[in-house]
């Protein structure tokens, strides 16, 4: 007799953890970290931020993790996701959202 706490794998209803944990975060972008005023890091739980939308009138540096900043309000015009690998982000008013990428898909 099977033990009754045994989960089976495709058991979607009772499966401890969730579908997105057990078959993996569909599509480019799968968590978002917003930034305010301040310096954010991108760095331990927040590593991967691949992707910026900045938010019209936003001020501040974003630095790439290669070497280099750029001006957010360089990046404020479009309201469009930047592609870009970060390092960190200091707002100095406005808001900014940080897209983390899903490494899965490229």
């Amino acid at each position: 007799m099977p033990d009754i706490n045994e989960i089976h794998p495709y058991n979607f209803i009772t499966s401890p953890v969730s579908d997105f944990e057990r078959l993996g975060n569909p599509g480019k972008w799968f968590k978002s970290i917003t930034c305010t005023t301040g310096t954010t890091a991108f760095t331990g739980s927040n590593f991967g931020v691949g992707g910026l939308i900045v938010a019209a009138s936003s001020t501040g540096t974003a630095s790439l993790s290669g070497g280099g900043t750029v001006a957010l309000a360089t990046l404020a015009t479009t309201q469009t996701a930047h592609e870009l690998s970060l390092s960190s982000v200091k707002v100095d008013s406005g808001t900014v959202y940080a897209l983390v990428r899903n490494q899965v898909i490229r």
